[in-house]
């Protein structure tokens, strides 16, 4: 996986590797402009996902925005509501496109998901405890 572009209202100019801490700059500036970032990455002929970490309240429309564009979503929104899940599956559904929304970024937890879900052919309820200094129910 490449990254193609970055967008944040904090960090605008800097490199993207370095604020990522990574060995060497990427040569990919932090922009402002979502549509500028998505505009650009859709004329690629490489396949496009755009992984969004990003605050509830902007989910839906950039979700939306990436659709636009041709492009897939994973977003990571702690504490989403069940509707605001129902409204993007209804706005994916009508689309035809996917959308990943992921309460929890981790490995271990999307293996526990995917765990859970087979479970849940087997048992009437499952239930993913975390424990830890910031432990939640998932």
């Amino acid at each position: 996986m490449d990254v193609a572009g970055a967008v944040d209202s904090v960090l605008v100019g800097e490199d993207v590797g370095k604020v990522c801490n990574m060995e060497e700059p990427l040569e990919i500036p932090i922009i402002s402009d979502l549509t500028m970032v998505l505009g650009s990455i859709s004329q690629s002929k490489a396949v496009s996902v755009v992984i969004d970490f990003i605050d509830l309240s902007t989910v839906y429309d950039n979700v939306k925005q990436a659709m636009a564009f041709g492009m897939r979503s994973v977003v990571y929104v702690p504490r989403i509501s069940v509707d605001t899940v129902t409204t993007l599956s209804s706005f994916c559904e009508k689309a035809s496109m996917g959308c990943l929304v992921a309460l929890m970024l981790s490995v271990g937890s999307v293996l526990l998901q995917q765990a859970t879900i087979s479970a849940l052919f087997h048992y009437k309820n499952v239930e993913i405890v975390e424990s830890g200094p910031n432990a939640s129910v998932t």
